[in-house]
């Protein structure tokens, strides 16, 4: 037995010991082709976050959502499948515009032709719940709206807008067909406004577009006229003074025959306007010149405390008055 064994390991001692160099490049070249077969073996997994470009005719618009992430199964290569990340993927879907059909939710089936093959690795199949996306399309439709000045902020008492101008009064906008066809008005961003503005002014202000729409232009100059800014206030039933002669020593009696109440209208800047109190206004009758009895007609003069204030009207212009001398 002894002896089977050992004639048996001296002729593979020979066999090895013959061209030895040769059989280990040919025993490490065999191992080389058998990993390089392995790794090339298919393999198949689930990918998810596989994006889906939709693309369509320049005349429609999708209202809403237009890319997507799904889940697919691929299968390629266990080297490539090994690190493979589900957006190195890409699908693209086109969509005709024959196959659209107003108001009508529009669905499109994914296939596994809508994905390119990448580094050997291609998608077999789609995920149930993904093989079917639905969009949101409306014509794409362009329109002209008025252009609307938008401001924060406030002036000063004393001034006010006068008038307000855009250049262009208009603007093109363009997006889904129910969209524009409901805007009534493209505003600008709010034109700043305080107590430093005095003077009238030119304002290049970008306009405000609504979500999913474009504006052509999309700045506008805005021209604002400012002027001073001028108030007028009625004070009711204010009391009747009467005026005599500092020091005078007539003895007479003044009867007020009309009512001895009056109304004055004071107009000026709004801001002093708005800070008169009623004290500040004095309504009276002079009648410092009358030394007869009689019965007379006087104008109703008043004062007004403040600057750049003035009397507008009051009535009545004019007061009757009866004098009488003492006994």
């Amino acid at each position: 037995m002894n002896h089977l064994v050992s004639r048996l390991f001296s002729r593979i001692w020979s066999f090895l010991r013959r061209d030895f160099w040769r059989k280990l490049i040919a025993l490490c070249f065999a191992f080389f082709t058998y990993f390089a077969v392995q790794a090339q073996l298919a393999g198949e997994q689930k990918l998810t976050g596989v994006p889906v470009e939709i693309r369509l005719p320049p005349e429609l618009i999708s209202v809403g959502r237009q890319d997507f992430l799904i889940a697919v199964n691929v299968k390629g290569p266990k080297s490539s499948l090994r690190n493979f990340d589900g957006k190195d993927l890409k699908g693209v879907v086109e969509v005709r515009l024959e196959d659209y059909v107003p108001s009508m939710p529009f669905k499109v089936r994914l296939h596994p032709s809508d994905f390119r093959p990448v580094k050997g690795v291609s998608v077999s199949s789609i995920d149930p719940q993904y093989g079917e996306l639905v969009l949101n399309l409306q014509r794409r439709i362009s329109r002209n709206v008025p252009v609307r000045p938008k401001f924060k902020g406030q002036l000063g008492k004393n001034y006010r807008r006068a008038d307000v101008r855009c250049i262009p009064s208009e603007t093109q906008v363009t997006g889904p067909e129910q969209l524009v066809r409901e805007l009534q008005e493209i505003s600008t961003q709010p034109i700043p406004l305080d107590d430093a503005v005095t003077e009238s002014f030119e304002y290049r202000a970008q306009l405000e577009a609504p979500s999913g729409v474009m504006v052509s232009p999309w700045r506008a100059t805005v021209q604002v006229d400012i002027v001073r800014n001028y108030e007028r206030r009625i004070f009711q039933d204010m009391p009747l003074l009467l005026l005599s002669e500092p020091g005078g020593n007539r003895r007479f009696q003044v009867e007020v025959l009309d009512k001895p109440r009056v109304d004055v209208t004071v107009s000026g800047l709004a801001q002093p306007v708005s800070a008169l109190r009623t004290g500040d206004v004095k309504v009276y009758l002079d009648i410092s010149r009358l030394s007869e009895p009689g019965i007379y007609t006087l104008p109703v003069g008043c004062y007004v405390k403040g600057d750049s204030l003035d009397v507008r009207e009051i009535y009545p212009e004019q007061i009757k008055v009866k004098i009488t001398n003492l006994r």
